[in-house]
């Protein structure tokens, strides 16, 4: 059901515009896609960025059977709010239905890795799976989802499999699944992704990607890493280095990812490099099969295994925070004041953190960028990040002093 969107969300803005959203969100209700559409494209004109007229927008031309541009709708609403998991749904709903199986999937793995119990993003990483004849990773997803009925075609398609070498393709099946089929999500459980070690970065040469020897840090490039250069002192052995760029839908963008010498550098090869950073503590945090995002300020290096993409919360009248997700198994390395402190988050109790104290943060949780006191639109006032839903997040012990 699509619902016209509060005077608020627009207000101050001129009628335009607030005639333009609203209109187009009545057409969406009453099924005149094509209406809603070219009201919401003039909506987009006045304001090319504003997430609810991208959100809408999208809406109308999946509507319309016209996925490569439902696609950029709800990629550009994903630029914009890359920590919702509806837009990276929305995203992989129409890339699946664009045929972009890969970028489909990714975006679903995303959205799950931001909410874990999301129904719906099961069910549709199910179907891309089963478009592209992965029989097995389609029935787990379906068996996730709670969709017997899936789970019942994908044990038919693999005993035809099993028959015959060359089966149908399973196109025709999956299409025949829908969102109504899927049961609602339910909340999600605060995982327990991370696993600190030592308060300092402990391990001896040899036995991991880092190690901390009398005030210096020596990084293993045997396996790939990707370490920042702040306090490079020496380069041991055959060391590959080249500038990493920014990724963003899985894909380099042109942005360096870091900037001076706290540029971040992939290095490979048989040999170490040896750095003196400028924190005041290091912790390694290993990943196993997990995700998380972290303060890209405070993320200082990490094994090449682990997938990472970059992102950010908007922020008003204040700088955006930058954040990078991670993903897969490996070690990462922590650049912080202070020692490293977990803190729960609960549906009924959102936590806020000052953006200096902010290290990362797991599970299904929605950051924001809002005032400490006072009214939203009080620019003075000092912003802190709120993190909404359940998870847990990782705080900086010495970003008070």
């Amino acid at each position: 059901m699509v619902r016209a969107p509060a005077t608020p969300a627009v207000e101050g803005l001129d009628d335009e515009l607030v005639f333009r959203v609203n209109r187009g969100a009545e057409l969406l209700a009453r099924g005149e896609f094509e209406a809603a559409r070219e009201s919401l494209s003039r909506a987009r004109e006045l304001r090319p960025k504003d997430p609810q007229v991208l959100g809408l927008l999208g809406q109308a031309l999946y509507k319309l059977g016209r996925y490569p541009e439902a696609v950029e709708a709800y990629a550009q609403l994903v630029d914009e709010s890359p920590v919702e998991a509806a837009a990276r749904v929305n995203l992989g709903l129409a890339s699946l239905k664009a045929k972009r199986h890969a970028d489909a999937v990714r975006q679903l793995e995303i959205a799950l890795d931001l909410n874990p119990e999301h129904r719906k993003a099961m069910g549709y990483l199910g179907l891309a799976w089963l478009e592209q004849g992965d029989f097995g990773r389609a029935r787990h997803w379906f068996e996730q989802a709670g969709s017997e009925q899936m789970v019942a075609k994908c044990d038919e398609l693999v005993a035809l499999a099993t028959a015959a070498p060359d089966p149908a393709p399973p196109g025709a099946a999956a299409a025949q699944a829908s969102d109504e089929a899927l049961p609602p999500a339910a909340p999600a459980a605060p995982p327990n992704l991370v696993e600190l070690a030592a308060a300092q970065c402990v391990q001896e040469p040899g036995e991991g990607a880092f190690s901390l020897r009398d005030g210096l840090l020596t990084v293993s490039t045997v396996r790939e890493v990707l370490v920042r250069g702040e306090g490079l002192l020496a380069v041991r052995g055959a060391v590959r280095l080249a500038a990493e760029l920014k990724r963003f839908r899985g894909r380099a963008t042109d942005r360096p990812f870091g900037d001076g010498a706290r540029r971040v550098l992939r290095a490979s090869g048989d040999g170490s490099l040896v750095l003196e950073p400028a924190a005041a503590q290091l912790t390694v945090l290993r990943l196993a099969d997990d995700a998380a995002y972290f303060r890209e300020d405070a993320l200082f290096a990490f094994e090449a295994s682990l997938g990472f993409e970059n992102g950010r919360v908007a922020g008003t009248a204040v700088p955006d925070l930058d954040l990078v997700h991670m993903r897969g198994s490996g070690d990462l390395l922590l650049a912080t004041r202070g020692p490293l402190r977990g803190l729960e988050v609960r549906t009924a109790a959102p936590v806020r953190v000052p953006p200096a104290a902010l290290v990362g943060f797991a599970g299904a949780l929605t950051p924001r960028l809002v005032p400490l006191f006072g009214p939203a639109s009080d620019a003075a006032a000092p912003r802190v990040v709120e993190l909404i839903g359940q998870g847990r997040v990782l705080i900086d012990e010495g970003a008070a002093a």
